[in-house]
């Protein structure tokens, strides 16, 4: 059950938007509950990861800009969630919990965006669920090129084309941006320019554009 709890400890009145913010949380049935930040009125149309030690608050700037509903969530063991914290080297273990939690707040998403522990994360909950994640967005982020075969062959496998937001200076290599385009030659890759190799912290507001971009199916710029 999704509980909504607006404005606890006046959480969000700092923020420089016109539109709702709320935290919510859901109970998931591996134990104890999910935590998300939901962004505008209406049904949210992207739902977003964040890297590990982060939190969904973390993508404030980027939501500030951002015109269209959205969840944040906070991974398990971080931010406002419970559970046993995701990990880079486990991404499966939070799949359960982030597809109960995407079911709950987002069943009607267009593209889910992740960053870091949380593209692949999202990339192990479209393992687990296919039909309940839909286009994947990966911000600056791919499997390990040398490992994580069982993640590439999830992108390898996606009926929509994944989309690779990549920073002009960011650290995603160029071994694994070619293996993506090999082994995925209907992926798409859009490159942000501009100083700073962290998007979501840099250039929130081109990171906005290119998300913004895979929704209404424009051309990103940036």
């Amino acid at each position: 059950m999704t509980v909504h709890h607006p404005h606890i400890e006046n959480e969000f009145a700092g923020l420089p938007v016109d539109r709702p913010v709320n935290r919510r949380w859901v109970n998931v049935i591996t134990g104890g509950h999910v935590s998300a930040v939901v962004w505008g009125p209406g049904a949210p149309e992207v739902v977003l990861l964040h890297d590990a030690g982060a939190s969904a608050r973390s993508w404030d700037a980027v939501l500030a800009a951002l015109d269209h509903p959205a969840a944040a969530l906070d991974l398990p063991g971080h931010g406002r969630s419970n559970g046993e914290p995701a990990d880079v080297d486990s991404p499966v273990r939070a799949a359960r919990p982030v597809v109960e939690a995407i079911r709950s707040f987002a069943p009607r998403h267009r593209a889910i965006a992740g960053s870091g522990l949380g593209a692949l994360v999202a990339l192990a909950a479209a393992e687990r669920a296919p039909a309940a994640v839909h286009r994947l967005l990966l911000v600056d982020t791919l499997p390990d090129p040398s490992a994580d075969e069982r993640l590439w062959a999830v992108l390898a496998g996606r009926s929509e084309p994944p989309v690779l937001i990549r920073a002009q200076y960011g650290d995603t290599s160029d071994d694994a941006v070619s293996r993506f385009r090999r082994e995925v030659p209907a992926a798409v890759v859009v490159t942000v320019g501009g100083a700073g190799h962290d998007i979501a912290t840099d250039r929130p507001e081109a990171l906005a554009g290119a998300i913004a971009a895979q929704l209404t199916d424009e051309e990103p710029t940036g």
